[in-house]
């Protein structure tokens, strides 16, 4: 069931949580529009103010196409508020190029405009990479964003942080390098997993066999290099070169021919799309919007600002904010079928059973599949591989005589959990409703 947030606005469900709050879906009851709130619990991260405040500050200066929009913040007693554009989609990982090309082109004009402003993102990966209802790229969680250049002045980064298959090698150096080299190397990783499916390595350090690898003039046959074509892979060869200083930066990824090729006949009105569970029926493993490890670190970063998780994706917003910040000039679109967009994610499914039985099967099955499960409430279970090393939560919701089974990432590799998702969806496809029900105006009612 919704939840009455404030007057005229329900909280339908948790999109994310991470280690010091969650992201929440907010439904205008007026208009059927979704906003994406995120919230921080201050009563038990006291210290997580001063990063979130941080992150409200750069991120309200943004507009941009490729980045997820700013609405407002609200502080309110123990909790702190950031609104957001809602974007339900995900790009996939193991594309086909004219995707892999559109995706990147949008990646890099975001990236090119968050620099020209002066601001490193410092996390790129697929998970903080989103798709709106259009099949546009956005890219969000500013919560380890930075300024590196203010009033003219230029300043090298010196924090530890970001999630280390994504790192690049200078930042694990701890010595201070430049910002912009820096999210280029992650854009690089970025695109590796979106034409070949998979990360090149675990972390770029000598210590790890696979980065040693792309070092040497033996790498062309392994995987992942040889799953891109000989013109994607000059483009990476560039960007992923361990040198800051010899790494392709913007205008020069801009000048480079796989870049700059035309996709006018396959993408056609290809309606990139924003994937849904219907388009995982092809079996294949590696699905969108994951990387690995997605872990924040830090060595001299305060642990605030090193552990807390932006969850971007959430009108009339201004009866949301409650506070002088009134964000009247950003007007938010209304889609048509607006809950059947929202149900349209990819790790979600829908299930002919009462919420009761859906929860015990589910329970069943992830015991057969050999998962530690514990039911934490009548519609939520958390979710432990055995090796401890990845957990994620499943919400049991209501919904048209039928019941929805929702998955979301906790901790961990989100590479590994669109794998994990998959295997569990598989595992109970016969159980599993085919196509989705018409968004009519009860419907969030019921959720």
């Amino acid at each position: 069931m919704s939840t009455p947030f404030v007057e005229g606005w329900n909280i339908v469900q948790t999109l994310g949580d991470g280690t010091f709050g969650e992201v929440k879906l907010l439904l205008n009851q007026n208009n059927h529009c979704f906003v994406a709130m995120k919230t921080i619990d201050l009563q038990n991260y006291s210290d997580a103010l001063a990063t979130v405040k941080k992150e409200a500050a750069i991120h309200s200066r943004l507009n941009h196409s490729s980045i997820i929009k700013y609405y407002g913040q609200r502080h309110a007693k123990d909790t702190y508020y950031i609104f957001l554009e809602y974007a339900s989609g995900e790009p996939d990982v193991g594309m086909p190029l004219s995707n892999a090309r559109k995706f990147f082109k949008e990646l890099i004009a975001g990236v090119e405009y968050l620099h020209k402003n002066g601001v490193a993102h410092r996390d790129l990966k697929p998970e903080n990479l989103l798709l709106d209802e259009y099949g546009n790229l956005k890219i969000s969680d500013f919560g380890l964003a930075t300024l590196f250049l203010c009033g003219g002045k230029r300043r090298k980064l010196d924090k530890f942080c970001g999630t280390r298959p994504y790192l690049a090698p200078e930042v694990l150096s701890l010595l201070p390098y430049q910002a912009e080299p820096s999210d280029i190397w992650s854009c690089g990783i970025i695109l590796v997993s979106m034409l070949a499916g998979e990360l090149p390595w675990d972390m770029p350090s000598d210590n790890d066999e696979d980065y040693k690898l792309w070092k040497t003039t033996d790498y062309a046959n392994h995987s992942p290099w040889n799953k891109l074509d000989t013109l994607a892979l000059s483009l990476v060869r560039k960007i992923l070169t361990p040198s800051p200083s010899k790494r392709y930066d913007i205008l020069k990824i801009q000048s480079h021919h796989w870049f700059k090729k035309s996709e006018t006949r396959d993408n056609k009105k290809i309606g990139i799309s924003v994937r849904s569970d219907r388009d995982m029926d092809d079996g294949r493993q590696c699905y969108s919007q994951p990387a690995s490890a997605a872990i924040s670190f830090d060595t001299s970063m305060s642990h605030s600002e090193s552990e807390i998780h932006s969850f971007s994706q959430p009108t009339q917003v201004d009866d949301l904010l409650l506070s002088s910040q009134l964000l009247t000039s950003q007007s938010i679109s209304t889609p048509n079928n607006s809950m059947q967009k929202l149900v349209k994610r990819m790790t979600r499914f829908l299930v002919d059973l009462p919420p009761d039985a859906a929860l015990t099967n589910l329970v069943l099955f992830l015991d057969d599949l050999g998962y530690i499960s514990k039911v934490n409430t009548p519609s939520l279970v958390t979710i432990t591989t055995t090796d401890q090393r990845l957990v994620f939560k499943s919400n049991v919701i209501p919904m048209n005589h039928q019941t929805l089974i929702d998955f979301r990432l906790s901790r961990g590799c989100g590479l590994e959990f669109k794998r994990n998702f998959v295997s569990i969806k598989n595992a109970m496809s016969t159980l599993i409703k085919v196509g989705w029900p018409i968004a009519t105006e009860n419907v969030p009612k019921l959720l």
